[in-house]
């Protein structure tokens, strides 16, 4: 019966997921793997903070599949969210031996994915596969081959975002509780250095290690990027997606050999993932952990519930407490499912630049750049959707990154021997407190001529078109 249920679901996901939810486009995961399918290197051309896991795997999707990029990554998200239903279902029904709670853990999932899920193939939630796929092996019978699987998928996450080096390490002293053996940590440390020793050899045969040490560690631990704080909102939400993790995490240390102890301990080792920029994307990173932990509960509150004897005070405040969370989870699960203004199942992020990329190209030669001012996690679409590339170095305009002292003389100096053919701007997108765009901004009055205006754009204002002046045309 609940392989039958897991079936209806994984239906039912893949057609909200294709057709009516409208998660948005990341830069990461569209304009940056176009841009390395067309020769340019990350950290070397491309100055991007992140890990480079995501952007390797989607640019080889999008080699392989023929589909324009948005939507080549959309099927990519829609898979990757299938993909951690079943997994999560495994796990929590290999962890518990009830298959009921496997169905509830998923179901969990599914609920509470679109809520969090608002960007593609995002950099957290393919963390959290590794480290989910090394939690189901980690339940499964002890070997070496266990182990080494172990070590491998929990290396292969610090590939996607460098927050995994904490639960690297904590399972590390998960496997040292549970076997009591400094061979099986040293054989486990191993395997989760190979993938990131290999990334490091390629990244030293590219040239690219040096920048690739800057930008996703010196940049990301100077603290040049601001932090975002807790707000009311996002604490009452989280802590509702959360609250059956709090009844788990008695019960599993209470349990003989606290067997499923590493189960909290990798939903706490992702929680690190909120900081410094507390966000909904990043709380996909510890959701199929309380996923699971939360199914095993369900599944353990059901026989209580049901149970032939007249209902005691304990079962009513258990039903009372399950109505109430039930009716939580609806209410906040829902809005996920409403109408952005550009109808269902669109690309946010990415659709509603359709109109201005269709000027550019009516207009644009195959050699000619382009560079948007500023370049965000979604305004650098244009880039695939138009087929131009920009003319140099690319990175992103927020005004944290124009904060390493050599990022606008790089710039300048680059636009003064190759300037960009076309620029883009959005002007509502720039902010005063962004003094690093300015320079770049007045350059439009040196050698660009107003070409067209986009009406207003969903989220990003009226786009703003210029192209280069040559020899006085």
């Amino acid at each position: 019966m609940a392989r039958r249920l897991l079936y209806l679901l994984l239906f039912l996901q893949a057609l909200t997921h294709l057709f009516w939810l409208s998660p948005a486009a990341h830069s990461g995961q569209v304009a940056i793997p176009w841009m390395m399918n067309r020769g340019m290197s990350l950290f070397t051309d491309i100055w991007e903070q992140h890990a480079p896991g995501t952007s390797l795997v989607a640019a080889a999707a999008l080699r392989l599949l023929p589909f324009e990029p948005g939507l080549s990554i959309k099927l990519l998200n829609t898979l990757l969210a299938l993909g951690l239903t079943l997994l999560i279902y495994a796990v929590a029904a290999r962890a518990s031996g009830r298959a009921n709670a496997g169905f509830f853990a998923a179901a969990v999932w599914a609920w509470w994915e679109p809520v969090y899920g608002n960007v593609l193939f995002y950099f957290d939630t393919l963390l959290a596969l590794c480290v989910l796929a090394a939690l189901y092996v980690y339940f499964d019978n002890r070997s070496h081959r266990q182990i080494i699987l172990i070590g491998l998928f929990m290396g292969a996450a610090t590939l996607f975002k460098q927050h995994a080096w904490l639960a690297v390490a904590v399972m590390a002293l998960c496997l040292l509780a549970r076997d009591r053996r400094r061979g099986s940590v040293l054989l486990y440390g191993g395997a989760a250095l190979a993938l990131p020793a290999m990334q490091w050899l390629l990244l030293a045969a590219d040239g690219a290690l040096q920048p690739y040490l800057f930008w996703n560690w010196t940049f990301n631990l100077s603290g040049y990027m601001d932090g975002v704080g807790l707000d009311g909102d996002f604490f009452r939400k989280a802590l509702l997606t959360n609250l059956l993790v709090f009844p788990f995490a008695l019960c599993a240390w209470q349990e003989a050999g606290r067997r499923m102890m590493p189960l909290l301990l990798m939903w706490l080792s992702t929680l690190i993932l909120l900081y410094p920029r507390i966000g909904e994307i990043h709380v996909m990173a510890q959701l199929p952990f309380s996923a699971v932990m939360s199914g095993i509960m369900l599944a353990r509150l059901l026989p209580v519930l049901r149970g032939g004897r007249p209902w005691d005070l304990t079962r009513q405040l258990l039903a009372g407490l399950s109505l109430g969370i039930g009716i939580g989870w609806l209410w906040t699960g829902a809005a996920a499912y409403l109408h952005v203004p550009l109808g269902p199942g669109a690309i946010l992020g990415y659709d509603e630049f359709r109109d201005v990329a269709a000027k550019l190209r009516a207009d644009a030669a195959a050699d000619e750049t382009l560079f948007v001012l500023p370049e965000t996690d979604s305004t650098p679409q244009l880039h695939p959707l138009t087929g131009m590339r920009p003319p140099g170095v690319w990175i992103k305009g927020w005004r944290w990154y124009f904060r390493p002292e050599r990022v606008l003389p790089s710039l300048l100096s680059e636009w003064q021997k190759q300037p960009p053919t076309w620029i883009v701007v959005f002007r509502d997108l720039i902010r005063p407190d962004n003094p690093g765009i300015q320079p770049l901004l007045s350059m439009l009055d040196e050698g660009y001529q107003a070409w067209a205006q986009s009406d207003i754009i969903y989220g990003h204002g009226r786009a703003e078109i210029y192209k280069r002046i040559v020899n006085g045309e």
